[in-house]
């Protein structure tokens, strides 16, 4: 009944319930024997203030700081159903208090602000990110990817000079792209193209093989270069660029004396870049290929096209660019082959098992889709295994222009549900464990024009690692790092925070507490590896059951979420490559943050509980009073705020900022004297994809720690300390 009672009560608050109004509800629960004993006089005293806490329905501002509920006498008949307070019944005046926590708002994206928790409506969108430099001179924008401010020069038709206005030797007409300092003076196009307040003056530049008059004569295999500078657009093509203001052409004059095939490929530093060849010059009826650009492995532009035997004759070969561009053409010529012939699953071409084979993938049709994403067309190859087995299938580059993707498919092959299992990298694998007898195809595309070596390996068959799928996973005991050895996994989970074709590993992670707890999930990943850490509900069906996740290449990797319910979750880790990981889950029972208004300096420290806890404060108005051994060389230092933390014995103690709204940096320093000493290894930046991050076993003392900012940055923080047994 007394549970019923509180709800009640907090009810008719919740609905704005006027001073007598709650009394008299109140006094009514009372006499109807609601409230035991003494224990209620308090309640009817303070109802009114209970009230005053909240705003008029008519729009006061609400509270930033908690706000009092109704009377309680334990914390679970405190629920005000805002999501992103911190509820808990404030025994000091036996009323509930729900204190908002910034932190449960946000949404993991930098350039819309710190979202914020209205204590009575909930999450709520905060000011985006003040890009503004005041200067015309400058592009503002907030770039997601790299969590900053990007303020570039104005150059307004994109050639690369800004404009002349806001600098010395810069555009002097920004709004054509042919005209820049330092471009090459064309000839006889009454322009002023080098910016030197002269047209047309010597020396200058003609167009060379703008035409199909004066082309490049090729007649043999080779590397050719050509020139765009000063071109003009005469031809067109199915994948020439589409900006007109910006496309021009050159041409070559490709010689073939006899059938044979013909492999052309173009590379450039930069830019827009496509090759096309045709039987007629200027007839786009006659084109024979066409390709568009990717970028190369070095970083480069290049496109490339491929013709199976060629008759012989003479052909235009187009070279398109956006920009003036010195173009390399890699010409090689060959015996007359024949297409490739199994372009479909219809067409699949037998692949016996532990053979490699090179699949030529430039100018192949897509025909089938992946979960893996085709770009190029692709190849599909046909396997029969005499008994059940593990499949692994192989495939890499010989050449380095694209990535290669594997797709395992069963015996129907054709459509997307038919695919067993995909993979995509560098050295792009797919895993398939214990298959049946049978036939099987697998499917063999990239992400550029490229040729791959391709090999299907069959083995005894394997049972499945515990971990291996979310059903009856193996339990993670909390706060203790777990080694992750992820040989023999296949991609069996599914929750829309890893690549695709990532093999993946599931845990157990049992919330017991009567309360709500915090988790916070580290993962320590090899160099060169992609992966990916996440909470979800058990049945791991989908996106839709993740509840927290993080997806990166630079370890640690982190994620963590406030508040959770007690009960039942699983912790699913993922790798593009497949290499072991660390894991550790940080589990303690939910705590109210604890907010730094001031800390500017050691002596207005606000301490740090012994076990950790979280604290969030804004060092925007601070100023800036220490050094950091790990700020950028020659800054001043940025405006900071300092928190003490005393240990009793040796700790495992982790700092996480992330969730802040700037380029953090924190340093931890050891005293008794403040600011003390910087701790080996005890200093941290966070200016790009994630914020400052500290793993440190610290012996025991006193410690002083730094929030700062990198560069002198400055804004809103969050910080969540963890200490557990080392």
């Amino acid at each position: 009944m007394k549970g019923v009672c509180m709800r009640f009560s907090y009810a008719l608050l919740r609905m704005r319930c006027r001073t007598c109004v709650l009394v008299a509800c109140w006094s009514a629960l009372v006499g109807s024997g609601c409230a035991a004993g003494d224990e209620a006089s308090p309640f009817v005293a303070d109802a009114g203030s209970a009230v005053d806490a909240a705003p008029d329905a008519a729009g006061d501002a609400p509270s930033d700081g908690p706000i009092l509920g109704g009377p309680c006498l334990e914390s679970d008949q405190c629920n005000d159903g805002v999501d992103c307070t911190f509820d808990a019944c404030n025994l000091t005046v036996h009323r509930c208090q729900f204190t908002p926590d910034d932190s449960r708002c946000q949404n993991a994206m930098y350039c819309d602000g710190v979202e914020r928790c209205d204590p009575l409506f909930g999450c709520r969108p905060s000011t985006p990110q003040a890009c503004n430099d005041e200067s015309t001179c400058t592009i503002d924008s907030c770039v997601e990817a790299t969590k900053t401010c990007e303020h570039v020069l104005r150059d307004a038709d994109g050639d690369g000079n800004p404009d002349g206005h806001c600098m010395r030797g810069g555009d002097c007409d920004d709004q054509d792209p042919t005209v820049y300092t330092g471009h090459p003076e064309v000839c006889g196009n009454q322009k002023d193209d080098n910016c030197d307040g002269r047209t047309d003056e010597t020396p200058c530049q003609k167009p060379s093989h703008d035409t199909c008059l004066d082309p490049l004569s090729i007649g043999a295999s080779g590397i050719y270069q050509l020139d765009t500078t000063a071109a003009s657009f005469d031809y067109p093509g199915t994948c020439a660029p589409m900006d007109s203001a910006r496309r021009r052409d050159v041409v070559a004059a490709l010689d073939v004396p006899e059938p044979r095939d013909v492999d052309v490929l173009v590379e450039a530093p930069s830019g827009t870049l496509a090759v096309g060849l045709a039987g007629e010059c200027g007839k786009l009826t006659t084109e024979l290929a066409c390709a568009g650009s990717v970028t190369g492995p070095s970083g480069n532009r290049v496109a490339r096209i491929r013709i199976r035997s060629l008759p012989a004759g003479h052909y235009p070969l187009y070279v398109w660019t956006d920009r003036d561009e010195a173009v390399l053409l890699h010409v090689t010529e060959g015996s007359p082959t024949m297409p490739p012939s199994n372009e479909t699953c219809g067409t699949a071409s037998v692949l016996p098992l532990a053979t490699p084979v090179v699949a030529s993938l430039t100018g192949t049709a897509k025909d089938l889709a992946s979960a893996c994403g085709f770009q190029s067309g692709d190849l599909v190859y046909r396997f029969t295994l005499p008994a059940a087995s593990d499949v692994r299938a192989f495939a890499a580059s010989t050449d380095g222009y694209g990535v290669p993707v594997v797709s395992l498919r069963d015996q129907d092959c054709a459509g997307l549900g038919d695919e067993l299992t995909c993979g995509l990298g560098s050295t792009a694998t797919a895993f398939a464990r214990a298959l049946p007898a049978g036939t099987y195809y697998l499917a063999v595309a990239a992400s550029g024009p490229t040729d791959v070596q391709v090999e299907v390996d069959a083995t005894a068959p394997t049972t499945a690692p515990a971990d291996e799928k979310c059903e009856g996973a193996p339990e993670l005991v909390a706060n203790r790092t777990l080694d992750v050895p992820l040989a023999g996994h296949t991609d069996d989970i599914d929750l829309g925070c890893a690549h695709v074709g990532s093999v993946d590993a599931a845990y157990d992670l049992e919330l017991e507490l009567a309360a709500t707890s915090d988790v916070l999930l580290v993962e320590r990943l090899a160099d060169g590896d992609t992966a990916s850490v996440a909470l979800a509900t058990p049945a791991c069906a989908d996106a839709s059951s993740t509840k927290t996740c993080a997806m990166g290449n630079s370890s640690p990797l982190s994620t963590s979420i406030r508040g959770l319910a007690a009960g039942s979750y699983r912790v699913v880790v993922e790798s593009e490559r497949g290499n072991p990981l660390e894991l550790t889950a940080f589990v303690r029972p939910a705590v109210p943050p604890t907010l730094v208004p001031f800390a500017d300096t050691c002596a207005s420290a606000v301490s740090i509980a012994e076990g950790g806890g979280f604290y969030e404060g804004n060092t925007a108005n601070a100023a800036g009073d220490y050094s950091a051994g790990c700020d950028v060389a020659g800054s001043p230092g940025g405006p900071d705020q300092m928190l003490k933390l005393v240990l009793s014995a040796q700790k495992r103690v982790i700092f996480d900022m992330e969730g802040s709204a700037y380029g953090t940096l924190l340093d931890v320093r050891q005293g008794p004297a403040c600011p003390g000493l910087e701790v080996i290894q005890g200093c941290s930046v966070g200016y790009a994809t994630s914020r400052s991050f500290l793993d440190l076993t610290l012996d025991p003392g006193t410690y002083w720690v730094q929030v700062d900012g990198y560069a002198g940055d400055s804004g809103p923080w969050f910080l969540d300390v963890r200490a557990v047994a080392p």
